[in-house]
């Protein structure tokens, strides 16, 4: 298990990776993924270090998953993501007692169509990414923003 990402909802990708630069310093990313599949746009941004990375989840439409959370104020700070081997597996290992499968697996764009799977914790109230694609690495293109 390999940290990727942590998720934010934002209303525009555009409008997010502006905040993210000026606020956070976050001046490297990935190209905009128009993910119809999810029901999301999605882009990753890391600062010089690499140290950390976000992902900026904007919806398509009114029927994406992360509509509500937007327009209630909700889970903004939506996710954190971690990359696995094998979802099944991990899950059936170390996740079952302590979280509630949200969603059945689903392919996505920005993975190369590698599966991710959404959880909740039971106790704590958040939400787990798993991404069955350990070895991926995102493309990050320095000070140059780059939409689909």
């Amino acid at each position: 298990m390999k940290f990727d990402h942590l998720g934010v909802v934002v209303a525009d990708i555009s409008l997010g990776r502006k905040h993210f630069s000026k606020i956070y310093g976050i001046n490297r990313w990935t190209k905009e993924y128009y993910d119809e599949i999810n029901g999301v746009i999605v882009q990753f941004g890391e600062d010089e270090t690499g140290g950390f990375c976000y992902e900026l989840i904007a919806p398509i439409d009114k029927r994406s998953p992360i509509y509500n959370a937007l327009m209630n104020r909700d889970r903004i700070l939506n996710h954190v993501a971690y990359l696995v081997d094998d979802i099944d597996y991990y899950y059936n290992e170390n996740l079952k007692d302590d979280f509630i499968i949200l969603a059945e697996p689903k392919k996505a764009i920005a993975y190369g169509m590698s599966y991710i799977q959404f959880f909740l914790s039971k106790k704590h109230n958040y939400i787990l990414e798993l991404i069955q694609s350990s070895g991926h690495k995102h493309v990050f293109y320095k000070n140059e923003i780059n939409e689909c």
